[in-house]
């Protein structure tokens, strides 16, 4: 059955995200990724209204909210062969990057594309033992940032930018997503958090475990073998939203990290896939992610 998208005067929706559960409770404080057991974990499923942008995407921005809508047109489209998504999009992000945020120098260190289907994958691993491999990568449907603080810092020191100038040792630097499909978003779309809207005492850090490094796409997202997340507790000062019907012409950049803490800047945004209900039909959302370092070198870390 094909998608069917529900008319675009339905400026929210009504759904549920996975917010961080108390172990105690059930929930967890690592996780392994890409194994089967990733998805038996368990969350606090809360209800939440996530607001469409379509018509006002100009009034958010990375600096204030912590996330920004772009349009951009790449010379990439099917982005099925690492090489060239190396070779020709990271150079075109990273001058995207450059002129949204200001930032004297950017550098992609990782990219994921996701085109599995999360139900396929999740019947698959109730067949197997927690640690068996689940090679493909699944929408991320709980709520969270990529790094927490620490975990910012193992990705910097992880990941050592090509040449890098002594300038770079001290100088402001962020973590930041250029998110993107690469067919049109019916299902699983991607709701992003207000970092306004989100207190320093409602993220929680969960340490992430990686595959060996060249197993899976899983095994690229860092330089070493683990790092830590932020999860969020859930409350309902929240404030998420969307962009309807997302196209490949469009991204969605999202910072998970700015070591600005001035309070004159958003510093994370958290995010999660999430379930639309006036969507129907079994067409598999298929994405592209990078990460990126961005740095400023005329301010002081």
């Amino acid at each position: 059955m094909a998608a069917v998208q529900a008319p675009l005067t339905q400026n929210a929706v009504n759904t549920t995200l996975n917010y961080y559960l108390d172990p105690a409770k059930g929930g967890h404080e690592s996780m392994q990724l890409g194994t089967a057991g990733y998805f038996r974990l368990k969350y606090n499923e809360q209800p939440v209204q996530i607001h469409d942008l379509r018509g006002r995407e100009n009034q958010f921005n990375l600096a204030d909210n912590a996330f920004q809508h772009r349009r951009h047109v790449s010379s990439e489209k099917d982005f099925s062969d690492d090489d060239a998504i190396k070779n020709t999009y990271y150079k075109e992000i990273e001058q995207l990057l450059k002129e949204v945020t200001g930032a004297s120098r950017v550098h992609v260190f990782s990219h994921m594309v996701r085109r599995s289907d999360k139900e396929s994958l999740r019947a698959s691993a109730s067949k197997l033992e927690d640690s068996s491999t689940i090679t493909a990568p699944p929408p991320a449907t709980y709520v969270h940032v990529d790094q927490s603080e620490q975990g910012a810092y193992t990705v910097l020191n992880d990941n050592p930018v090509p040449k890098a100038p002594a300038t770079l040792q001290n100088c402001r630097f962020a973590i930041i997503n250029v998110w993107r499909p690469i067919k049109p978003i019916y299902k699983d779309p991607l709701a992003v958090c207000d970092a306004r809207s989100v207190p320093e005492s409602d993220f929680v850090p969960v340490t992430a475990y990686f595959p060996p490094k060249g197993s899976m796409q899983y095994a690229e997202l860092s330089g070493g073998n683990s790092y830590e997340v932020y999860y969020a507790k859930a409350n309902p000062q929240h404030r998420w939203y969307f962009v309807n019907n997302m196209q490949p012409d469009e991204v969605l950049c999202i910072k998970c990290y700015d070591s600005k803490k001035d309070g004159t800047v958003g510093r994370r945004a958290p995010h999660s896939a999430f379930s639309d209900p006036r969507t129907v039909g079994d067409k598999t959302r298929e994405s592209v992610e990078v990460r990126t370092l961005c740095f400023w070198e005329d301010e002081a870390r």
